[in-house]
């Protein structure tokens, strides 16, 4: 049967310039959801930081509460340890029994097979040191956490400061518990430009 002018096809012009407006809608919106990819990762980490500081001061109210041997001079300190985040909970002997054992933040995995259960630090371009460490704690001491931004060296994925120095005035030092990247240029950055020791 012979063709008509409605059955014809498209040209090669035609879909050349279709593939180049999918080239060019792809271009913008590929980097667009890597970047929701980042943030969100991002917002994740943030999340668990503020979650795992505020187990820590609640666990230091309720030690301080508690009122046995408790202070930067008592053999009970106020603030958690670094070995006490690091196994989630106040093991120190000189807690009182009402607080032994008390978890700060809900674990994640396998308390035998993983004695770290803190939540695990998953953000973007992480170096290889945090990769390996993602919920292992470094201690870091008052002159560590007075640089700004604080010092790390990217050992493990959290760091935290005890507070248990006194700092010129001898007030003593609140704990601080941040993200053990301080890369000068870091991916990691949040949308206020912030690197994640200063979270």
């Amino acid at each position: 049967m012979p063709l008509t002018s409605r059955d014809k096809g498209f040209t090669l012009i035609e879909l050349l310039l279709v593939i180049i407006i999918i080239g060019l809608l792809s271009a913008f919106a590929i980097p667009y959801y890597l970047n929701i990819q980042k943030e969100a990762k991002i917002g994740s980490t943030k999340g668990k930081l503020a979650a795992i500081r505020g187990a820590i001061e609640l666990a230091h109210a309720k030690i301080m509460i508690s009122g046995v041997n408790t202070g930067p001079d008592g053999a009970n300190p106020d603030w958690p340890t670094v070995d006490e985040i690091d196994a989630n909970a106040l093991v120190l002997p000189s807690r009182p029994e009402s607080l032994r054992n008390l978890k700060l933040v809900r674990g994640y995995g396998d308390k035998m097979n993983d004695p770290l259960s803190l939540p695990p630090c998953n953000l973007p371009e992480m170096p290889a040191d945090m990769a390996q460490n993602k919920t292992k704690v470094t201690h870091r001491s008052l002159g560590d956490i007075l640089v700004v931004p604080p010092r790390a060296d990217e050992s493990s994925c959290w760091a935290y400061y005890p507070g248990n120095e006194r700092d010129r005035t001898g007030k003593v030092v609140d704990a601080f518990f941040y993200i053990n990247d301080d890369r000068l240029h870091s991916d990691n950055v949040d949308a206020a430009d912030l690197a994640p020791s200063q979270w």
